[in-house]
C-alpha cells in the first residue's frame, strides 16, 4: 500500500543530504528549487517543444519536512514553470528566467512524456537529459495523451505529488498488475541499442486517481501507439514482469488470477528467414470453478484451455507489433546477441522484423486455493 507520510520521508531525506554533503555547489539548500517532475509537450510556437519543471512549494517541503499534511489547506502543494525552445537548454533558460531560485534536477523522481510530441523534439529533449550531470538517470518516464499541466496537477487519495506517486507505484511489485515502471536511464540504453524500441507505461487521470493499465510503443522516437489493456497484460507475460494478471475460462465457468512466470526467448536464422520462439512457463491460482469440486481431470484441462489462450493472445500481441514495425521484446537485440553475423547482415532491422517467423509456446501450472509452494 501507498502512505501519504512518503512525501515526509523524501523530504526529510533530502534534508540529511545537505547536512551530510554540507553543500550541492556551494549553494544553500534554501537557494534552490527542486523539481521533482518534468514535463516534455508540443508547443505552438514553430520549431520549438515545451518544457514543464514542477517543484514542491516552500509550505509543501515545511508540512513534508515536520511529518504534517496539507489536505484541509488552501495553500498550493507545487508551483510550475513552463519553457519552450528548440532544446532542453533553451526551455531550461527560459523557465529558470521567471523564478528566483535555481532549478535543481538533481532530485528529479518523475519525467512525463506527451504521446504528440514530435520525434525531433524528443530526441533533443532526451539528449539532453543524458548530458545533466547533477541528474541520476534514475526518474520514472511515463507516457500520456493527457494534458501535461492536467496530469501533473491531479492528486490521488494516496499522494499529493504526482511524482511521489508513480515513485511509489513503480516501486511496488505488489501494487501493479503488470511490472510497468521504466526509469530514465533504461530508457536511454533502449535507445543507444539496436534492434529493440522503447516502451513506456500511459498514465490517465481518473476522478479518485491514476489509471496505469497500459502501454506506448515507440520506434526509435516515433511514438506509434498505446495498446490495449487486454495486450499490454500479453506485452507483461511476454516480457516476463508480469505477476497479477487473471483469466476466464468459460468452458469451464473458471477464473485463474495470479498469473506470473518465466519468458526465454530464443532466435535462429533458417534460410534467411528469422524465427523467434518465446517459451514461456507460468503458474496460476484457481480462483473460481463451477463444479462444486474440481477434479484432476478438470484441472489438466484448464490447463491446456489457458496455456492455448495465452499462447493466442501473446502471439495476437507480436503480430501487432510486426505490423506497426516496433520491436518492444527486443527480438533483434536478442538475435544480435545469439546470432551476431545474422543480425550484421540486415542492414535495416526495421525493414526485418515484420518478417520474423514468431511462436509462442506456453505452458501453466495451476495451484489451488490454498496450495502452499
Amino acid at each position: 500500500m501507498m502512505k501519504v507520510d512518503v512525501v515526509g520521508r523524501v523530504f526529510v531525506a533530502l534534508g540529511l543530504l545537505v547536512v551530510l554533503t554540507g553543500c550541492w555547489d556551494n549553494r544553500p539548500i534554501n537557494s534552490r528549487d527542486m523539481v521533482l517532475a518534468m514535463g516534455l509537450a508540443p508547443d505552438h510556437h514553430p520549431g520549438a517543444f515545451s518544457t514543464v519543471f514542477q517543484a514542491p512549494t516552500p509550505s509543501a517541503v515545511s508540512a513534508g519536512s515536520s511529518g504534517s499534511s496539507s489536505g484541509g489547506s488552501s495553500k498550493k502543494d507545487t508551483f510550475d514553470v513552463v519553457g519552450s525552445g528548440p532544446d532542453l537548454s533553451e526551455t531550461f533558460n527560459e523557465a529558470q528566467a521567471q523564478v528566483s531560485k535555481d532549478l535543481y534536477l538533481g532530485q528529479m523522481q518523475l519525467i512525463v512524456l506527451s504521446t504528440r510530441l514530435q520525434p525531433m523534439y524528443f530526441k533533443r529533449a532526451f539528449d539532453g537529459l543524458g548530458r545533466i550531470a547533477t541528474l541520476a538517470k534514475t526518474p520514472f518516464v511515463i507516457a500520456s495523451p493527457t494534458p501535461l499541466i492536467k496530469l501533473l496537477h491531479h492528486t490521488s487519495p494516496q499522494d499529493r505529488f504526482p511524482s511521489l506517486y508513480f515513485s511509489t507505484l513503480f516501486s511496488c511489485h505488489t501494487c501493479q498488475t503488470d511490472a510497468f515502471g521504466v526509469r530514465l536511464w533504461q530508457v536511454l540504453v533502449r535507445l543507444a541499442t539496436p534492434g529493440v524500441d522503447i516502451f513506456l507505461p500511459v498514465a490517465t487521470p481518473l476522478k479518485d486517481g491514476y489509471l496505469v493499465d497500459s502501454v506506448a510503443l515507440y520506434r526509435h522516437f516515433q511514438y506509434v501507439t498505446t495498446l490495449t489493456p487486454r495486450q499490454s497484460m500479453a506485452f507483461g507475460i511476454l516480457d516476463a514482469i508480469s505477476h497479477k494478471g487473471s483469466i476466464f475460462l468459460p468452458h469451464y465457468n473458471a477464473s485463474l488470477r495470479a498469473i506470473a512466470g518465466s519468458s526465454a526467448l530464443t532466435t535462429h536464422l533458417r534460410h534467411g528467414q528469422v524465427d523467434a520462439t518465446f517459451t514461456i512457463k507460468l503458474t496460476s491460482t484457481l480462483e473460481g470453478i463451477g463444479s462444486v469440486t474440481e477434479t484432476a481431470a478438470q484441472i489438466a484441462g484448464m490447463s491446456d484451455r489457458a496455456s492455448a489462450t495465452i499462447a493466442a493472445s501473446c502471439l495476437n500481441l507480436l503480430q501487432v507489433t510486426q505490423k506497426d514495425d516496433v520491436d518492444p521484446l527486443g527480438v533483434g537485440r536478442t538475435l544480435s546477441w545469439q546470432n551476431p553475423r545474422a543480425f550484421d547482415h540486415f542492414r535495416h532491422w526495421h525493414q526485418e522484423y515484420p518478417h520474423v517467423h514468431m511462436r509462442v509456446h506456453v505452458s501453466v501450472t495451476i495451484n489451488k486455493m490454498g496450495d502452499v509452494k
